[in-house]
């Protein structure tokens, strides 16, 4: 089996299948090379000696150019090529001018669908509410308000066994169909769905750790299907709420509506707070 291969015939590196060591003797398709490096599985590798300028062919066409001399059998890195691709012009006969003309679909200029307009131009097929912790230490904290407010506020399925054992209890089992009943009211009738999210981290490990988090929970809110965001943090951790803010304001988003402390995280402040700020989500 070959340990390298080439995407197209014209190239003039090829792929690695497999990790390579240096000094391994390789021939594939007539090319003799001797390896002069360790080369990772998926790295590229040169089949001939190139000089700073020349070109890198892959796919059959320029990807590249050589910035310093990488001799055969050698791997391509960053530090040795830049991104190159095929010259191009249009015919000198050729006076119109360009510019591209959107497709018409007349059939669907008068179709709809129910969806949410938000403020960065986005639009929902859904209203979701989140609740986040910046740090690991919150997690336990996000669990108890998930059973609370799924349970309380009507987003909660009852497993199909507990209510069966309910029914059969209390002595009021009048069908099939009571087994699975649920409660179907909910509090806050503008929100589908209130999500609870955890992870591990926020706290220890390097800030570019903590920067990766904070710009993974910015793109969970900015999602077009969420309303808004609670968020949960101690205060001491590397990822900061500032950091969030940040990260959302060059999201151009700006849908965290509180910002809860371990000092005023009580459920009766977070429950006002929610009514004061979920009713309006639908406008």
């Amino acid at each position: 089996m070959d340990k390298i291969t080439i995407i197209s015939s014209g190239d003039n590196v090829a792929v690695a299948l497999e990790d390579l060591r240096a000094g391994e003797e390789l021939n594939f398709r007539g090319i003799s090379l001797r390896l002069v490096e360790d080369i990772s599985a998926k790295h590229k590798l040169a089949l001939e000696a190139f000089n700073v300028g020349d070109t890198i062919i892959m796919y059959g066409v320029p990807v590249a150019e050589v910035v310093r001399p990488i001799p055969k059998g050698g791997v391509l890195t960053t530090s040795n090529v830049k991104h190159r691709t095929a010259y191009y012009r249009i015919n000198d006969d050729f006076k119109e001018e360009i510019y591209y003309k959107p497709d018409s679909f007349p059939a669907l200029e008068e179709r709809y669908f129910s969806g949410f307009h938000r403020k960065d131009g986005q639009v929902g097929t859904a209203n979701y509410w989140l609740f986040i912790p910046l740090v690991f230490c919150q997690n336990r904290n996000i669990q108890v308000l998930k059973e609370a407010f799924e349970t309380e506020l009507g987003y909660k399925k009852e497993n199909s066994l507990k209510l069966q054992l309910r029914t059969l209890i209390n002595g009021e089992h009048s069908g099939k169909d009571d087994f699975f009943q649920r409660n179907e009211e909910k509090v806050f009738e503008n929100i589908d769905g209130i999500k609870f999210l955890t992870h591990e981290g926020g706290c220890g490990g390097t800030r570019a750790d903590a920067q990766a988090l904070i710009n993974l929970l910015s793109g969970y809110i900015k999602n077009p299907n969420v309303a808004g965001a609670t968020v949960l943090s101690l205060g001491c951790q590397h990822a900061q709420m500032s950091m969030l803010q940040e990260a959302l304001d060059l999201l151009n988003n700006h849908k965290v509506k509180s910002y809860i402390s371990n000092n005023n995280s009580t459920l009766q402040k977070i429950i006002c707070l929610l009514k004061f700020l979920i009713k309006p989500t639908r406008n």
